[in-house]
């Protein structure tokens, strides 16, 4: 049954993922690593891990199927029965997100994403890399930073939909938050709902490891590039010599034994998620 408090989620097996502990989520994820073959790894898909999270409007807009638009103020929160999902990677993204809602019905691929500010957060790399050989963004507090993110007005089929693409994410609840949008006279939520890597954020000189693809103002530490985090991640575990199509090619070639060395590089400097208004989805 669907947990009281929280949007309906209404199948089993995604309620079960959600709920896993750490130890569970490790090897339900680890199965999956051993699940993927050797790929061919080509240009285009290193080109593609270093553009993540790719390209998104600077303002609001609405997505209706895989058209965005500028988002009319009066038409933002689309009634009730929707609730907010903060986007700060790929779902910020029209075709990404047009790409994980295309197998819903029509009036369930439209949506209304909210730009704005959300004050005391940033975004951090995670502390494993994609499949597709991208460090993914994930939140982490930080007093004083304000981070350029968007609000994803959802359903709860959307949301079904969106949390089965999040598999190494965990979800739940932000409360008592300050996100300010751009759009005028629109209401400024204090409750939020978002994913959180569980493997973490990238350490890096004593913290996380800003993603410079999302702008923040008050960023405690310069942002970094896709290809300025996986050139470093490279020199560390493949030789100093190595570089990011090295890395991502890594990936492709052979996933659990490059995610293997990652794994012993990275998770000894990994930052968890922790806030006091922070709740995850109960087991």
């Amino acid at each position: 049954m669907p947990h009281d408090g929280w949007p309906p989620i209404d199948e089993p097996e995604l309620r079960r993922r959600l709920g896993l502990d750490d130890a569970a989520f490790r090897a339900t994820y680890c199965a999956f690593l051993r699940s993927v073959g050797p790929r061919r790894c080509t240009e285009r898909d290193v080109r593609r891990a270093l553009a993540y999270p790719w390209a998104r409007p600077a303002s609001s807009f609405r997505l209706a199927g895989d058209v965005a638009a500028p988002l009319e103020p009066a038409a933002a929160r689309d009634g009730a029965g929707r609730v907010p999902l903060l986007a700060i990677g790929s779902n910020g993204a029209p075709r990404t997100l047009a790409r994980k809602l295309a197998h819903l019905p029509p009036p369930e691929r439209s949506l209304a994403v909210e730009a704005g500010a959300l004050h005391g957060f940033d975004v951090a790399a995670t502390a494993f890399p994609t499949v597709y050989g991208s460090f993914a963004a994930t939140l982490v507090p930080s007093p004083g930073t304000a981070l350029r993110c968007a609000l994803l007005w959802v359903t709860p089929a959307q949301l079904t939909a969106l949390a089965w693409t999040e598999t190494s994410y965990r979800f739940g609840r932000l409360a008592g938050v300050r996100f300010t949008p751009d759009l005028a006279g629109a209401p400024a939520p204090t409750e939020l709902y978002a994913f959180v890597s569980r493997w973490g954020a990238r350490g890096r000189d004593g913290g996380p490891a800003p993603l410079a693809a999302l702008e923040a103002a008050g960023r405690p530490a310069p942002g970094m590039t896709q290809e300025d985090l996986l050139d470093e991640v490279a020199a560390a575990t493949l030789g100093r010599d190595a570089r990011a199509p090295d890395l991502v090619a890594a990936i492709f070639a052979d996933l659990v034994g490059t995610a293997r060395a990652l794994e012993g590089a990275l998770a000894p400097d990994a930052v968890p998620f922790a806030w006091a208004g922070w709740t995850p989805y109960p087991g």
